[in-house]
């Protein structure tokens, strides 16, 4: 999806479990967006396809010939209104699958966690959420975290190295919630996701590119980081290289 808007909201409307000012909130976005719209209208399809009568078909001939030879002789001839129903709810079973199948074959995969760091990214600088504390003092940016959250995030002041710290803020992504520290470069914003990794090794730095963004990735001293910006690749290396002396 090219739209910042998180696909269990999506999920959610259309099973009918969003409050009203969440329902609103997604129908003003589907008028907007084109590709969650097509998306939505996909799915009620689908829906309603599954609903059809039609989906009851009586099992074929040569399927319900190699069932019969698997029946005991004697079965088959006592009790005759059994094997109709075999046929039948085969039949029906048959056709269920064969659509599940194509539903679930069909239906876009949900966002990767990369994808999910972007859109909070991009969210943080619409929404005009970019910072819960404004300084460029990590004297004041580290204490703040305390209490809010079950870590405490390394945060580190790079304006000698060109990468000044600007700030930092609560998020929530890859289910858990994490430490944002905000960097700047000349006129870039970067976003650092800081919280702690399952162990305490380190990794490799790890780029990649979703839309148009660059997220750089990796692990140290007990912490996985990721750092996002429209800044080009090189230079957000250079700043994730300042967090692994």
């Amino acid at each position: 999806m090219d739209c910042t808007l998180h696909r269990h909201l999506l999920e959610a409307y259309l099973d009918g479990e969003l409050g009203f000012e969440r329902t609103l909130e997604v129908e003003a976005h589907l008028a907007s967006c084109s590709v969650c719209s097509s998306e939505v209208q996909s799915w009620k399809d689908v829906r309603m396809a599954m609903q059809g009568s039609e989906l009851y078909h009586r099992a074929p001939a040569h399927l319900e010939a190699n069932l019969r030879k698997l029946l005991p002789q004697t079965q088959t001839q006592k009790t005759p209104w059994f094997q109709g129903s075999i046929w039948a709810v085969g039949g029906a079973a048959f056709a269920t699958a064969v659509l599940l199948i194509s539903f679930v074959t069909m239906r876009p995969a949900g966002p990767s966690p990369a994808q999910d760091i972007v859109a909070s990214h991009i969210r943080s600088m619409m929404a005009d959420h970019l910072m819960d504390v404004v300084s460029t003092d990590q004297h004041t940016v580290k204490p703040w975290f305390d209490g809010k959250l079950d870590f405490a995030p390394p945060v580190q002041d790079f304006a000698a190295d060109g990468y000044p710290l600007a700030g930092g803020r609560l998020d929530y992504v890859e289910n858990r919630k994490v430490a944002v520290l905000i960097y700047h470069r000349a006129l870039h914003i970067i976003n650092v996701y800081v919280w702690p990794a399952g162990n305490n090794g380190s990794s490799a730095i790890r780029t990649q590119t979703i839309n148009g963004y660059n997220v750089v990735s990796w692990k140290k001293g007990g912490f996985e980081f990721r750092a996002v910006s429209d800044l080009n690749i090189a230079e957000l290396r250079d700043l994730a290289q300042l967090f692994m002396p």
